[in-house]
């Protein structure tokens, strides 16, 4: 599919979700704002379509967001321009578990609907650790059980499948408490279960 016709079928997506009662961008605010104020620059990994970063944009935050898929960057680019957002926002093709910045380059680190992506959370949750400074925060985000399921009824709608790993937030936050992020609160909404974390 070309640029275009990948972004009708992110519109009607869109729509179909909102028709089940969920709004997409609603749940990228909650994400965004559930840790409070945040200071930039802001790491976002897995792009997806977008919708995190220009909620942390549309907070006035300098965002470099990072993805593996280039479909997936140029549509989110293309959708943070038609909102007039794309001089706050860098997209970069990148490998979260790998990444090409000094040590405590960034205000705060976040993931949305990423986690249950990633087969291995380790590689990419210390990168977060290290990206981060001393008074920064990190914000991880997944599907409630709840999320899951609309998910899943949507994509075998469509005949496939929606993957699912083993790494869930209450793993990553294991794995960021070992390397000195202890949680600072958490919250629920939009689908999504929210953690943000503090270092010690």
């Amino acid at each position: 599919m070309d640029l275009e016709q990948r972004r009708q079928v992110f519109v009607a997506r869109t729509r179909e979700f909102l028709g089940h009662g969920h709004d997409r961008f609603a749940a990228a605010r909650l994400v965004a704002e559930a840790a409070g104020d945040l200071v930039g620059p802001a790491l976002d990994i897995g792009t997806g379509k977008g919708l995190l970063a220009m909620a942390l944009a549309r907070r006035g935050l300098e965002v470099v967001s990072v993805d593996v898929s280039r479909e997936d960057l140029e549509l989110a680019s293309l959708l943070a321009s038609e909102a007039g957002l794309e001089e706050r926002i860098r997209f970069l093709l990148h490998d979260a578990r790998s990444l090409p910045f000094a040590d405590g380059s960034f205000g705060c680190a976040l993931m949305m609907d990423v986690l249950h992506h990633v087969e291995e959370g380790r590689p990419v949750l210390a990168e977060m650790s290290r990206l981060v400074g001393p008074s920064g925060r990190i914000v991880i985000a997944d599907f409630t059980e709840e999320g899951f399921s609309l998910v899943s009824r949507v994509h075998q709608a469509e005949g496939r499948e929606h993957p699912r790993s083993a790494v869930t937030v209450e793993a990553a936050t294991a794995l960021l408490a070992e390397l000195g992020w202890p949680i600072a609160g958490e919250t629920q909404g939009h689908l999504q279960h929210v953690v943000w974390l503090r270092r010690k």
